[in-house]
């Protein structure tokens, strides 16, 4: 089974708000941890599973995504047969809802691939997951459907409305109640939003969707098929971040500082790596009045000031006497001397001029948008 596995990738999702880091680039393409993309993570585990045929969903704003996956070499799917497909959903302009909207969409790139069974998956979840071990889960279980959680601690009542949670038999694994979006907790077990199914089991779910007017994966194909079908839990029990609001993203960014978290995410072997588009960049010069502690400094970069608990992209040049503390600045952003950086997120190319004070809290931080002159 393992060589009969294609990969399916929304690079969007509606429901997702990042404010200005996702204006004119798909959430997929939003950069994080000074050099990558968040799609880097979903695609790589892909990649590292084995999986040769990846179709990445994308309705909009595609450039900086097409320019960050080229051809698909740097992660060894440029091939002749299978590889990296960016699909532009067709028939659907301007009414998509849905994942069932966007499946329905590319089902003439699902029915031409050779492959029987299907991963699907939004971008926007972080982890470092093996999908060998969730394809045997599947074959174990005689599974329908698999879906993968994980366990989450106390959340709050703005985060629940954002969850899909999961009642789970403790003794089979077997899934025996979804709640979407909840107004309250009732258990710890999150959704990741990613899947296992056989392709034509799919298609015929999506197409008996569309025929009703149904448009959401969780709601119209998982939920509302519990008692038909046989959908069992994987539980993942490693490190996983959903990025879907500032907040998250501005979290993750900084938890990429914790060695532990950096080691298990990012791995030490071939085959489980996360890969990017690489560039070749002059090594970062720290000058004598640089101070970087707990940091992340990307090459090409000119360190001046001080560097506290942030993560500095390529390219950004720090001046005398600035203090950067807790922040994301993102590349070839320039921070002028005498500045004062503290929860802050910087896009692409800022400029903050002399003297200049910014502060946001940790809890939320304060977004400056790209080529943004302060």
């Amino acid at each position: 089974m393992q060589n009969s596995i294609m990969g399916l990738i929304f690079a969007e999702n509606p429901e997702v708000n990042l404010g200005d880091l996702t204006k004119g680039r798909s959430l997929a393409a939003v950069p994080v941890g000074g050099r990558y993309r968040i799609i880097d993570f979903v695609l790589s585990n892909m990649v590292n599973s084995g999986i040769i045929n990846v179709g990445i969903t994308t309705a909009q704003n595609a450039q900086s995504l097409n320019d960050h996956l080229g051809t698909g070499k740097n992660w060894d799917m440029d091939r002749k047969d299978n590889g990296l497909f960016v699909l532009q959903p067709e028939g659907v302009e301007g009414r998509i809802q849905g994942g069932i909207d966007i499946i329905h969409g590319i089902r003439s790139y699902l029915m031409k691939s050779k492959q029987d069974y299907i991963i699907v998956s939004d971008c926007n979840t972080i982890c470092n997951i093996k999908y060998d071990d969730i394809v045997k889960f599947h074959e174990e279980k005689g599974a329908d459907i698999t879906v993968v959680y994980t366990e989450v601690g106390k959340l709050t009542d703005k985060e629940i409305e954002k969850q899909i949670l999961l009642d789970i038999d403790e003794v089979s694994g077997e899934v025996t109640d979804i709640q979407v979006y909840p107004s309250k907790q009732k258990n710890n077990n999150s959704y990741m939003h990613m899947f296992l199914i056989n392709k034509e089991l799919l298609l015929e779910k999506v197409e008996d969707c569309v025929a009703h007017g149904e448009h959401k994966l969780s709601k119209n194909l998982l939920l509302a098929n519990l008692d038909e079908l046989k959908i069992y839990a994987y539980h993942f029990a490693g490190y996983s971040k959903k990025i879907d609001s500032v907040k998250s993203f501005f979290e993750f960014n900084l938890d990429l500082l914790n060695k532990d978290i950096k080691d298990e995410l990012f791995g030490t072997d071939s085959d489980d790596r996360i890969y990017t588009k690489v560039k070749d960049t002059v090594p970062t010069k720290y000058t004598k009045t640089a101070d970087v502690s707990g940091s992340f400094v990307a090459d090409g970069c000119i360190i001046e000031g001080k560097v506290e608990n942030s993560i500095i992209f390529r390219g950004v040049h720090i001046g005398k006497g600035a203090s950067v503390m807790n922040s994301i600045i993102m590349q070839n952003s320039e921070i002028m001397d005498n500045c004062l950086l503290e929860n802050v997120v910087f896009d692409k190319e800022v400029i903050i001029r002399s003297g200049k004070k910014l502060v946001g809290q940790n809890t939320y931080p304060m977004v400056i948008g790209k080529r943004t002159i302060v």
